[in-house]
């Protein structure tokens, strides 16, 4: 009772195939007890051997299942079915911030082979998954006056997350605003947010028809709000209707290409979001300290389920995760409980590393089919794309993260990117083979019925 000694089963030779109960209790004092499981934990750290930077990369784009470009021998059959995968997309990108029309255009079809639009709208319906900004709008204001915000774009950050983990990205969203700032918008916006506030989710024809509001004006305040992080609605339509363009504006699109086929009408409900609008008695001074000790452990584990090893670097990607220096502490408190591992388990980053033991398993698994499969295996992927680490492999090397932007991964080695539409080969390149990379690069993939709102990128 004064915690001098500890019962329990200490030595391996006793916990191998024998009962429990046949087991006689072992008792150890409590000091010499702390030193063996921090020798054992040393141990664990110092027995593993790290891997490359290239084997880690490849690792990531083997667990989000990205699809292989290049010669038709690589394409191999998928071997679970599209709307499943696009549910395992969603479950390792759960609050992941991406600009709106990236998700569509290069996430999701370089993730799911023959992707459908409609998987993510049954989602987005059944309750399962929801979408909405949950990254602070920039230029607020202090004091009664806010900056009025813009129509989206298709470099709004949207954030899509299942909706058993929506209270950890709402109160990390609702903690970066001051308590002094305040997000207001135009008339038709504030004529909208005050209907939802009377009368609940609503359709799009019913709130057209309390307010007395034109079509064109509906949609202008529903981009509002939606820019402003302000509202969502149930399907995915929604936000392809407000992003594709005014078929009324000039375009130099053949007409059959720019027909839309999504309506502002066909979105379900809309309804409002109180990401940044619900007020605390007593706000944290500190943002992560808003979340308890349950929604750390369950924030953890998505990181862990998303990059496999989790380290400062990686974490500094995420859009709103808590400082390094809290998440440590826990991964710490963790790794004595046996529950992951530390060490180093990736080269050429620096900082602890902690994963789960399975995760370091597939890890030395890769490594040895990497020294003996020389087939070359290409990815491209949208600068915007969370799995673009080129900044990390190459730190000289920069690239804006903007839709439009692409680069090109040979293994796990970066070794080209377009940039403003121009190609840079960041390896020596013969020139017979500059225009076989180019084409790579340049090559895009996504359903034509979203080609009304995505264009011709």
């Amino acid at each position: 009772m004064e915690g001098f000694a500890f019962q329990g089963i200490f030595s391996p030779e006793l916990r191998q195939g024998v009962e429990p109960e046949a087991v006689e209790q072992q008792w150890c004092e409590r000091r010499l007890l702390q030193r063996i499981h921090r020798y054992t934990i040393d141990a664990h750290r110092q027995s593993i051997k790290p891997v490359s930077l290239e084997t880690y990369t490849k690792f990531l784009f083997q667990r989000h299942q990205l699809v292989e470009i290049g010669s038709p021998d690589v394409e191999s059959p998928p071997t679970l079915d599209g709307q499943t995968q696009l549910q395992n997309t969603l479950t390792l990108l759960d609050g992941v911030s991406a600009p709106a029309g990236s998700w569509e255009a290069d996430i999701y079809p370089s993730r799911v082979r023959n992707y459908d639009p409609s998987w993510l709208d049954v989602m987005c319906i059944s309750g399962r998954v929801t979408w909405g900004r949950y990254s602070l709008p920039s230029g607020l204001k202090t004091g009664n006056g806010s900056k009025r915000g813009s129509a989206p774009v298709k470099s709004t950050p949207i954030t899509l997350t299942s909706r058993h983990n929506l209270d950890i990205w709402q109160a990390l969203a609702n903690a970066q605003k001051q308590s002094d700032q305040v997000i207001e918008f135009s008339g038709s916006g504030l004529r909208i947010e005050q209907d939802l506030q009377s009368h609940g989710a609503s359709f799009f024809d019913e709130i057209q028809t309390r307010t007395g509001m034109l079509k064109a004006q509906m949609e202008e305040g529903l981009a509002e709000l939606v820019n402003g992080g302000r509202v969502t609605s149930d399907s995915f339509t929604g936000l392809r209707a407000l992003l594709t363009p005014d078929k009324k504006k000039p375009s130099t699109h053949r007409k059959r290409h720019r027909t839309a086929m999504f309506g502002v009408q066909d979105a379900g409900r809309w309804s409002l979001l109180n990401t940044f609008t619900v007020q605390t008695e007593q706000k944290p001074s500190r943002h992560w300290e808003i979340l308890d000790e349950e929604q750390v452990d369950r924030l953890i584990s998505i990181y862990l389920q998303r990059w496999g090893v989790i380290f400062r670097s990686l974490i500094d990607k995420e859009a709103f995760a808590p400082p390094w220096r809290v998440l440590v502490t826990k991964l710490r408190k963790l790794e004595l409980q046996g529950i992951v591992r530390g060490g180093r388990f990736v080269s050429g980053v620096g900082g602890e590393q902690f994963a789960y033991s399975e995760t370091i398993n597939e890890l030395r698994k890769l490594h040895k089919e990497n020294s003996t499969n020389t087939k070359p295996v290409f990815h491209c992927l949208s600068a915007t794309d969370p799995l673009n680490l080129l900044n990390l492999i190459l730190p000289n090397k920069k690239l804006s993260r903007i839709a439009s932007n692409r680069v090109l991964y040979q293994g796990g080695i970066p070794i080209a990117v377009m940039e403003s539409g121009a190609v840079r080969y960041l390896r020596d390149t013969a020139d017979e083979k500059k225009w076989e990379l180019q084409q790579l690069l340049m090559k895009r993939s996504f359903p034509g019925k979203l080609r009304s709102y995505l264009g011709s990128r």
